[in-house]
């Protein structure tokens, strides 16, 4: 996982990943901010917390009854590409 880069509204992200022996797949993201932010404090504030909750969601972790964290992240795929 690499950040691409990173604005008041979101972040970009590519996920390289290996498919096969000799294949890779790679993915582009645009991960959107719950809101916007207006340094870079609160830059760095809002993708730790989007990045602690995919680690939490990836643990196991359960939220009980309440909403999961990170379900209203805005998320959308911006490219993909498979290499190999």
């Amino acid at each position: 996982v690499v950040v691409t880069g990173v604005d008041r509204l979101g972040m970009d992200i590519r996920v390289t990943r290996r498919v096969r022996r000799n294949k890779l797949s790679t993915d582009e993201f645009r991960v959107g901010f719950r809101i916007p932010v207006l340094s870079v404090e609160d830059a760095k504030s809002e993708i730790l917390k989007i990045f602690q909750e995919a680690w939490e969601k990836g643990q196991g972790y359960t939220w009980g009854e309440e909403e999961v964290p990170g379900s209203d992240v805005p998320i959308v795929k911006i490219a993909e590409d498979s290499l190999g």
